[in-house]
């Protein structure tokens, strides 16, 4: 049987072109699964690394997997999540505060209106529209509309994502806080003004109505566990309705003249008492306040008791006119009993000299009297010689002659005189007529 031949050998015993082929196509296989695998790697690699992500100050983030939270809130830095759609991460900016502006309880203005000073503003006769003008009812049965301006934030984001998200987590966004807030916010005012009068809503003791309304709506907050904290709660501006505007403004400023007449009177009473009195007149006016209950229980003990007190104080703490008079008197009295006491002791020195020659005494003292009285400035002294006689003749006092001549002056010949040199006409050569 003849040899069969191989037809992958050629002649001469070297390879087939069609092994050549087959190898050529395994090495680009080979190269092909080699490059295929690190780009897989690298894709890998990168689907991992793309899960890394930086959350910025003054900001938290969360992390869902699947829809559900996942570990802690994440502060600022780099964390690291399952890239999507395993994990989503959600970032909001907390501590700090957002602005909202609440007008439920506030009238309706048209946009003519709002341009316009509020007192600009007339309604005339006609009511409120109960589906248009917001309305707070006061305790006194008034009517107030309130304008509130608060700002919140986010303090527990793990709770706000909870709480105020929706149900998949996916939207979480500040118009359904602000919504929550807007509804405590109303419910909270109508429960708090309720126990205010208007005055009081409008004006005395709004700052007692803010604190009640922060708080009230803090609670509620921390109660629905949002994670949300109102920061400061404020009334831009609060009024009654506009139709008893002008008589409520009318009350306002008669008590305010009130207030300042009492001011004023309180002012002058100080200066009056502190002219009298001095720094001592608040200690004075208290004392003399214990008198006079005192006085009404008759209790005559502690009457003695204020009684020294009060000289004691006008003695040695008092100024001004009181301060004034008692140094005044004092010193009046020193001087009447220092000139009783130099009286006493001429009265005993001269006594002896009285009892021995009576007539030498009474002669010595009229001389000296005559020397002092001779002696002082203003004095006339005329010398009459013995047995002459003359007459003084002495004229009136010219103050009371003064005083006379004014009088008459004013009684209207003074006047009727004056007239008649105002009707003359005057020349630079003085008056004719």
């Amino acid at each position: 049987m003849a040899d069969m031949v191989n037809p992958r050998s050629l002649p001469g015993g070297g390879p087939s072109p069609l092994d050549s082929a087959h190898q050529l196509l395994a090495d680009a296989l080979r190269t092909s699964f080699r490059i295929l695998k690190i780009a897989m790697v690298v894709l890998v690699i990168a689907y991992f690394a793309s899960g890394l992500f930086t959350v910025e100050q003054n900001r938290q983030a969360v992390v869902l997997r699947l829809g559900r939270l996942a570990g802690p809130v994440r502060n600022p830095g780099v964390h690291w999540a399952f890239p999507p759609p395993i994990d989503q991460v959600i970032e909001i900016p907390v501590q700090q505060s957002t602005t909202l502006t609440v007008d439920s309880h506030w009238l309706y203005l048209t946009e003519e209106e709002k341009k316009l000073p509020l007192a600009s503003v007339e309604r005339g006769r006609a009511g409120l529209h109960p589906m248009r003008d917001g309305a707070l009812l006061t305790g006194d049965k008034g009517l107030v509309h309130i304008k509130w301006r608060l700002t919140y934030r986010v303090e527990d984001l793990e709770k706000y994502v909870s709480e105020v998200a929706d149900e998949d987590y996916t939207r979480v966004t500040p118009a359904k806080a602000e919504r929550i807030i807007t509804k405590l916010l109303e419910r909270a005012a109508i429960d708090e003004v309720g126990g205010y009068t208007t005055e009081d809503a409008t004006r005395k003791r709004l700052s007692e109505l803010r604190d009640a309304i922060k708080r009230r709506v803090n609670e509620e907050l921390a109660a629905l566990n949002t994670g949300v904290f109102v920061g400061t709660v404020e009334i831009p501006m609060s009024t009654p309705p506009l139709q008893t505007k002008l008589a409520f403004d009318e009350v306002i400023r008669a008590e305010s003249r009130k207030e300042s007449t009492i001011r004023d009177a309180e002012q002058k009473a100080a200066g009056l008492l502190n002219e009298t009195a001095g720094a001592a007149h608040a200690k004075l006016v208290a004392l003399l306040d214990e008198r006079d209950g005192a006085a009404r229980k008759s209790e005559d003990a502690e009457l003695k008791r204020l009684d020294d007190a009060i000289h004691r104080t006008i003695v040695d703490e008092a100024s001004g006119a009181v301060g004034s008079r008692i140094r005044d008197a004092t010193g009046y009295y020193s001087t009447v009993v220092e000139g009783m006491r130099a009286d006493y002791e001429e009265y005993e020195t001269l006594l002896p000299e009285w009892q021995r020659s009576r007539d030498l005494l009474v002669t010595r003292l009229w001389e000296r009297a005559k020397q002092q009285l001779f002696g002082r400035p203003g004095i006339t002294k005329l010398y009459r010689p013995a047995g002459a006689m003359f007459r003084i003749v002495v004229g009136p006092d010219p103050k009371q002659r003064d005083l006379q001549e004014r009088q008459v002056y004013e009684q209207g010949g003074g006047a009727k005189e004056h007239e008649h040199e105002a009707k003359v006409p005057h020349y630079p050569g003085g008056p004719i007529g």
